[in-house]
């Protein structure tokens, strides 16, 4: 299990998932962190969890 960079808090318990948008390739989601922390994740169709997340720069 991976976690926030930031504060720890563990990344598959986000605070707040600000919004999700279906691409041709999977579910992309904006999350926020208890500490504030925003970033993007990628889910493939057909997979639990994310192959990749971002966090875009300030």
């Amino acid at each position: 299990m991976s976690a926030c960079g930031n504060c720890g808090w563990p990344d598959d318990e986000p605070s707040e998932v600000i919004s999700r948008h279906r691409t041709s390739e999977g579910v992309l989601s904006y999350v926020r962190c208890v500490c504030g922390r925003i970033e993007l994740r990628m889910t493939p169709y057909g997979s639990a969890s994310p192959i990749a997340a971002v966090t875009p720069a300030d």
